[in-house]
């Protein structure tokens, strides 16, 4: 089973990869939308092969799950119209959602790694 999710997150970055070189000619945004389809799916691996991993890192990678699964369509709005681009955004999502997101996934984990010990 390791190896077919290994092999499934592999598919998904080679495809997300070949977005992200259609985008040498785009804007910035566009680029960073392809990036984060790229890298995403490669953490989630590394963290699966180095397993145990401490919650306060697992837990925000969980959580990237819903920025990933919006930043395709973002990305196909922006390759067909650039104009979609607002100022204060990272791949579709305001930059005050990341900062807090991401501070708030951190901090879960750390709780859950402080009251769930194995």
């Amino acid at each position: 089973m390791r190896l077919v999710l290994i092999a499934l997150a592999t598919l998904w970055a080679v495809g997300a990869l070949v977005a992200f070189l259609q985008t040498h000619d785009r804007p910035l945004e566009a680029k960073l939308s392809a990036g984060y389809l790229v890298i995403w799916p490669a953490l989630l691996v590394l963290v699966y092969i180095n397993q145990p991993v401490p919650l306060w890192v697992s837990v925000p990678l969980f959580f990237g799950f819903v920025p990933w699964f919006l930043a395709g369509p973002h990305l196909w709005g922006i390759l067909k119209d650039p104009g979609r681009i607002k100022p204060g955004e990272l791949v579709g999502i305001p930059i005050s959602y990341w900062k807090w997101g991401g501070l708030g996934a951190v901090l879960l984990g750390l709780l859950f790694d402080v009251l769930v010990r194995p």
